[in-house]
This record gives C-alpha cells, sequence and structure tokens, in this order.
C-alpha cells in the first residue's frame, strides 16, 4: 500500500506533459494507475474543422532493476474536425523506483512536419545519459532491449543476455528485441533479433547452466552482426 501512494504521489509531483497545439491537433498521454499497473494511452484531439491525415510514433522506455527496455509503436490515422481518438495503449509493470519516460509525437503524413508532441516523466534521475530526447522529435535508444518473452524460461534468458550485453561497453544504436514463441510439450523456441534481424534462435530447456550458454552464443552472434554491418556501411560510404 506504500508503494502504491508513493506511486501516486510521485505522480502529481514528477509526472510532467506538455502538448503542443497546431493547428488545432494535439496529441496527450493519458495514464491510469491500479496498484502498479500503469495504463498509457496515447490520445489525438482535433479541435479544428480540418480533416487530417497523420502519422504517430509512441515511445515509452523503462529502467527498472533488470536495466533498461522499451517499447515503440507507430502507424498511419485520419481524425475527423472536432474528433478525439485513441491511437495505442501501453501497459507497464511499474514498482516504486523504476524510472520511465514515454514520448507522443504526430507528424503531418505528407510533409512529415511534427504537428504536436507529448512527454511523461517519472523519476527521470534515475535514468543514465543513454536514453536521450533530440528536439527536432526524435529519439535516441541506444543499447535498450526489449522483453518479449512469455515464460519463466524465457524470463531467466532474457535476464541473462542483459546482463552480459549490460557489460558491453559500446552497444549498438539498434534495439535487441527476445522474442518467445510456444513449441511442443514445455519448452518454447526463443528468439533474437535487431534490426528486424533474427540473429538467433533455439529451443529452451529448463536448465539455467543452458541459458547462459545459449546467452552467451546469441551474443556472439550480435558482435558478428555488428561486426559486418559496420564494414557494409564502409564500403558503401563514398
Amino acid at each position: 500500500m506504500k508503494t502504491l501512494i508513493a506511486i501516486l504521489v510521485m505522480f502529481s509531483l514528477v509526472s510532467k506533459i506538455s502538448a503542443q497545439k497546431n493547428s488545432g491537433v494535439a496529441g496527450k498521454i493519458i495514464t491510469n494507475n491500479n496498484d502498479g499497473l500503469l495504463k498509457i494511452n496515447a490520445v489525438v484531439i482535433n479541435n479544428s474543422n480540418i480533416f487530417h491525415d497523420l502519422n504517430y510514433i509512441l515511445v515509452s522506455v523503462k529502467k527498472g532493476k533488470s536495466g533498461n527496455s522499451s517499447n515503440k509503436q507507430s502507424g498511419k490515422f485520419s481524425i475527423q474536425p472536432n474528433e478525439t481518438k485513441t491511437l495505442s495503449e501501453v501497459n507497464i509493470n511499474l514498482a516504486g523506483n523504476d524510472a520511465l519516460k514515454i514520448y507522443l509525437f504526430l507528424k503531418d503524413e505528407e510533409t512529415d512536419r511534427l504537428v504536436s508532441k507529448d512527454s511523461l516523466e517519472i523519476n527521470p534521475k534515475n535514468f543514465n545519459t543513454d536514453v536521450t530526447y533530440i528536439p527536432d522529435g526524435n529519439i535516441e535508444l541506444t543499447g535498450l532491449t526489449i522483453d518479449d518473452t512469455k515464460t519463466r524460461i524465457g524470463q531467466l534468458f532474457y535476464d541473462s543476455f542483459f546482463k552480459k550485453y549490460n557489460q558491453i561497453p559500446k552497444k549498438n544504436d539498434g534495439t535487441v528485441i527476445i522474442s518467445e514463441l510456444p513449441t511442443f510439450g514445455r519448452s518454447s523456441r526463443i528468439f533474437v533479433s535487431i534490426d528486424d534481424q533474427i540473429i538467433y534462435s533455439f529451443i529452451s530447456k529448463p536448465d539455467e547452466e543452458s541459458l547462459e550458454a545459449e546467452a552467451n552464443i546469441a551474443l556472439d552472434n550480435l558482435a558478428d552482426y555488428i561486426s559486418q554491418n559496420s564494414l557494409r556501411n564502409k564500403e558503401f560510404k563514398y
């Protein structure tokens, strides 16, 4: 209960929400905290008499005990005059000491011009410089991982991988995603991907030593991918 009260107080004291209106369209981040489960809604309000075709980007970055994780959603939408529309919903488990940054951007589909933006920060001082906001409307997410596992075994692999990956001094600019799909029996297939490329996958086993070994192989594959990608960039740079 004390943790819940602390979170609610933190919302009232630390949360900072600012919307930029342009042409009568405003994006807003609306949150609802229920016993540590934070529901985040990205909402757009059109107060004008004009029909708009827009794009949205919603990025949330959380730092907890296991490290940094991020979620990014984006898409195209249309909004009628004087209409209010919910674009996206994200649910995040948030403990009292967790840090969270959320960014919402609305851009004109044709010109890519920034129409509106909104942001929310909770415990921002607990973040390091790996997570920054660039004023032109872009987000720089360096060395982040996304946990999309479904089982305890998948979570154990994610924790092992993240601890090892977090020790690497120079991180890749892309976001590493650890995902999981069920297979026959109690096992599952775990995927490690970056830049929409699967760099490693394996059938999980309920053995921590095995998961440690798989994490080492995944990190080796990640290092190879980054090295090859760097060489390709140099070859095509004139």
